[in-house]
């Protein structure tokens, strides 16, 4: 068993994640992937086979449970895949999408995925073209790990969830992100459910979770440069 793999193992046995042998074979063979494409481009400075197990893909399963039963989740900056690809290895049922403006990224899911056999639709997009477009507000369940402030992150993932539908924020320190996006939960109409925190003592990492509780206005999400310059 390699490295990576016995890490992984161990984390999820340690913690009560009951996870398939096919799932984590899947998970190998997309970290296997991501070391050699690092070393052409960088993806990730997080390719150590210890740290890459317990930060890119025990931390994305974390809320594993959540999603809903054959759910339409998508990531949202997915970057290299994560939380998306290890979330579709444990919670095959799941119908997976992507969103990446970055194409060496996208390309590097596509590739990862399928030698992974994990059944991932990749849009090549900026979310807020997406949220314009038909997927908008089709989605069950949003999940999205590093890529922008809270108040920023709702204008982004609420307009593609459906009413009733789960928005899953992966954060680290995030008492202060919550309390500047209190008027942007209210606006976007996202009720706070839970936090769910990283069961690992040294990694203090942490899943917000949000219902939408009713429909977006259409203006929303504006133009990237406008949310940044002026968050809600």
């Amino acid at each position: 068993m390699s490295v990576f793999l016995e890490e992984l193992d161990a984390l999820c046995t340690q913690n009560g994640y009951e996870v398939p042998k096919a799932a984590m074979q899947s998970m190998e063979a997309y970290y296997d992937c991501l070391v050699i494409t690092n070393r052409q481009y960088n993806l990730t400075a997080i390719v150590e086979p210890k740290a890459a197990a317990l930060k890119h893909f025990f931390d994305s399963i974390v809320p594993c449970a959540l999603l809903p039963k054959n759910g339409r989740v998508v990531d949202v900056g997915s970057g290299a895949g994560f939380p998306i690809a290890p979330l579709k290895a444990v919670r095959g049922d799941i119908r997976a999408f992507a969103i990446e403006s970055s194409k060496k990224k996208c390309d590097f899911i596509i590739d990862a995925a399928r030698k992974a056999a994990l059944d991932i639709t990749v849009f090549h997009e900026r979310a807020e073209a997406i949220a314009a477009g038909k997927p908008r507000e089709s989605f069950d369940a949003c999940v999205s790990r590093a890529v922008a402030p809270l108040s920023i992150l709702c204008e982004l993932c609420a307009p593609l969830l459906k009413n009733g539908g789960l928005f899953l924020a992966y954060k680290g320190n995030y008492e202060a992100e919550l309390k500047q996006a209190q008027n942007a939960l209210r606006t976007l109409n996202l009720e706070p459910l839970q936090t769910v925190r990283m069961p690992h003592g040294e990694y203090a990492h942490h899943v917000l979770v949000f219902r939408k509780t009713g429909e977006n206005a259409a203006k929303y999400p504006r133009r990237y440069a406008q949310i940044v310059k002026a968050p809600l």
